[in-house]
């Protein structure tokens, strides 16, 4: 039995991605963008496995798809949708972040972090996260990327302490696939 609708998790999850949309283009900190390479870049985030650092029997397969955008300040944020651990339909919604290019002198790794808020851990499952009120919490996540070429990353997240979530990151526009 699902503790909450599904179809209110999808509305939230798009309106969550248009408030992005919105979001991004309205900051005056930016250049304006006279080429692709000066532009932001947005992506596609696919996570078809994630390593518990303690698996027990009560978890679930876990899976997330979600899309990012990285400023030309290297600026993060994004919105992902998720089955969490315990099979519950999850968002994570994350309109602060930051990316680190060329950590400790490596050209194709970025160190990433990601903060906003989590809602979808409900019930039983509720003490699962810090601070859950009604299934909301706040989420930070940290990542590290590593460019596979023509805009294609891929990244190794740490959601929660928890374990480890690998990710493919999709460049969603043809100018950034450099």
């Amino acid at each position: 039995m699902r503790i909450f609708d599904r179809h209110l998790i999808l509305r939230h999850a798009c309106l969550a991605a248009a408030l992005l949309v919105g979001v991004s283009g309205a900051n005056a900190d930016e250049p304006a963008a006279s080429t692709p390479q000066a532009s932001a870049k947005w992506h596609l985030t696919l996570s078809p496995f994630t390593q518990h650092y303690h698996p027990k029997p009560e978890h679930s397969h876990v899976w997330l798809v979600g899309i990012e955008r990285v400023g030309t300040d290297n600026s993060l944020m994004g919105v992902a949708y998720f089955n969490n651990s315990f099979g519950q339909d999850s968002v994570y919604i994350y309109p602060w972040g930051q990316t680190y290019p060329r950590l400790w002198g490596f050209e194709k790794l970025t160190g990433k972090w990601s903060a906003g808020l989590i809602y979808g851990y409900t019930g039983k499952y509720e003490d699962k996260v810090p601070f859950n009120h009604n299934g909301y919490s706040p989420g930070f996540v940290p990542a590290l990327s590593w460019a596979l070429g023509s805009g294609y990353e891929a990244q190794v997240s740490f959601p929660g302490g928890a374990g480890l979530m690998f990710n493919l990151q999709v460049p969603l526009f043809a100018g950034q696939r450099r």
